[in-house]
């Protein structure tokens, strides 16, 4: 494989960790028959390294394209997204520049989300390299695109009368596999790296014997990618008929035993998105997803509802499309097709810890911001009777760019970790709050109700 000439794009410089946690952001509003879009936008916003990319406004910063930049757009779209205080979101801006970002969608017509992402990402890569003239094909390769989302499969071919062997590579940002045998991804992913024969008119024309004959073709993961992006094919044929079994998938998944050289340690990814189509067909049905937001919660995201669930509920969905962040340190960076010089190891920006230690802090976390945010709600009952408040809850933020107001109950507001002594008299301040607790909860599912109607009425008029 050839060297790049140029880096277009520091690698030390991806974290793949959240710079700093948020509550989960805004739904998108279906602007007609656009749930494939929403649910792409939302997976590719939850992506860690490229949110924190985005957030930096690095791009947009640099950028003298003029017209279409769907780094610029995806950019203010994850902002508005993640820092914007609305509770619905329309994304206007994609769906305005469609035909630009792939030919074959129609602003009113149903689409498949596999499509769209395959065509965004070739969109965002495009921007990466506008203004970058004369870039040889290998150093295309070192976009902040592909160095999060890119690696190498590698293709050996085998001629079975001579044996003679003859390896290419090529680069991909998603992988496609054949579930019709397969039950789980594991084994899908053992099915894509087996050996498979190429005889008939799949014979290949072998230069040492000088004519067609008999190969073994075995394509492997050369270079893993820092966001390994997975599509099970569940078309069974042209005529639209869907497999609509359910394929198993872990929350952590080890890419090593499906690379070219299977000898070294795990690589390790995590399970941070995935994209769900509920139907009977490939043809019509309706697509939503689950993501991880930077809280460590997962969280339901159909359309313009926003829904905390539980990973046990993740897991047992019929999934399209798979998402898994990379867990490992800095010792397997070359296997990732981290760019350097040959033999040097370069090391990541942010320090990454290992699976075991992330999910500890993410419980503690947890726990600290709901014990804090039980604490601060009964103390706020019990003055509420003392003071008035000015606007109702849900109606703190005025509505914006054609954005709904947020309700209280998306998320709680993050809170400093209570002191030993609150926590000791947590049982008893419990016991003191409930009665106040079931008449404020009471008060804001009728607010919540309320507002519910008047949005619905908006969208009705609009």
């Amino acid at each position: 494989m050839a060297q790049p000439q140029r880096i277009l794009f520091p690698p030390e410089e991806i974290c793949m960790d959240w710079q700093q946690r948020q509550r989960p952001g805004a739904g998108l509003c279906n602007l007609g028959s656009t749930c494939y879009i929403n649910v792409i936008l939302q997976c590719l916003t939850y992506t860690p390294p490229l949110a924190n990319y985005l957030l930096s406004r690095d791009h947009s910063q640099l950028c003298h394209q003029q017209g279409f930049c769907m780094m610029c757009i995806m950019e203010a779209h994850v902002r508005k997204v993640l820092c914007s205080s609305a509770n619905v979101i329309w994304p206007r801006a994609v769906v305005r520049d469609l035909k630009f970002i792939g030919e074959e969608f129609e602003p009113d017509m149903a689409g498949d989300a596999y499509e769209f992402l395959r065509c965004a990402l070739e969109a965002m890569q495009r921007a990466c390299l506008n203004g970058s003239s004369e870039v040889d094909i290998s150093s295309q390769t070192t976009t902040i695109i592909h160095q999060i989302f890119g690696g190498f499969l590698k293709s050996r071919v085998k001629c079975l009368r001579c044996q003679a062997v003859s390896d290419s590579y090529k680069a991909f940002l998603h992988v496609l596999l054949d579930i019709k045998a397969p039950s789980s991804l594991t084994k899908a992913l053992e099915n894509f790296v087996t050996p498979k024969n190429l005889d008939g008119k799949y014979c290949l024309k072998c230069s040492r014997c000088e004519k067609k004959v008999t190969a073994s073709k075995r394509v492997t993961v050369h270079r893993v990618p820092k966001v390994f992006t997975v599509c099970l094919e569940r078309a069974a044929d042209h005529t639209g008929r869907k497999i609509s079994k359910i394929v198993e998938y872990p929350e952590y998944l080890d890419l090593r035993p499906y690379m070219s050289d299977t000898a070294g340690e795990p690589l390790l990814y995590s399970l941070y998105a995935l994209v769900v189509h509920s139907g009977d067909t490939c043809l019509d049905g309706h697509f939503f997803c689950y993501t991880k937001a930077s809280n460590g919660q997962w969280y339901k995201m159909d359309d313009e509802s926003v829904d905390n669930c539980g990973i046990h509920a993740v897991l047992r969905q019929q999934a399209y499309l798979l998402f898994y962040a990379s867990q490992w340190g800095a010792s397997n960076d070359q296997a990732a097709g981290t760019y350097g010089q040959p033999g040097r190891i370069i090391s990541m920006h942010c320090q990454r810890t290992s699976a075991r230690e992330s999910i500890q802090s993410r419980s503690l976390q947890w726990g600290n911001d709901h014990c804090s945010w039980f604490m601060n709600s009964t103390d706020s009952n019990s003055a509420g009777r003392k003071r008035k408040r000015s606007t109702p809850p849900g109606h703190d933020h005025a509505v914006k760019d054609g954005a709904a107001s947020r309700p209280l109950s998306r998320s709680c507001q993050w809170a400093p970790v209570p002191s030993a002594t609150w926590v000791q008299h947590l049982p008893r301040q419990r016991e003191q709050g409930r009665s106040p607790q079931l008449g404020y909860n009471l008060r804001r599912r009728f607010v919540e109700i309320t507002d519910y109607h008047q949005s619905a009425k908006r969208r009705r008029k609009h």
